[in-house]
């Protein structure tokens, strides 16, 4: 499933943001539905609940904690199996160019 949407800032600039979601592919347990590769460039976001102890920041496991995956694209083939339409604002992207993820 491709998803577009239209974003227009405060200064009226138009952005188009997008995103992808194959309904054969699952996770990151799953081969890449292209060419069965299983190594995968993945971008995540994560957050908690934070505090400090003496010195340290610590990160309290007794709260809740938020992970959520945010693009997700095949290392052999170079397919996009998942990009939130959040990620196009966090990253430059265009069509015609490729998203610099080579990590």
């Amino acid at each position: 499933m491709r998803l577009s949407i239209q974003v227009i800032d405060q200064d009226g600039n138009e952005q188009t943001i997008s995103g992808v979601k194959r309904d054969d592919w699952e996770n990151m347990n799953d081969p890449c539905p292209e060419c069965g590769g299983l190594e995968f460039n993945h971008f995540s976001a994560s957050g908690g609940h934070y505090g400090s102890r003496d010195t340290a920041v610590v990160m309290r496991s007794d709260f809740w904690d938020a992970d959520r995956s945010l693009y997700t694209r095949c290392r052999d083939c170079r397919e996009i199996l998942y990009k939130h339409p959040a990620f196009d604002l966090l990253f430059l992207s265009d069509d015609s160019e490729e998203i610099p993820l080579d990590f």
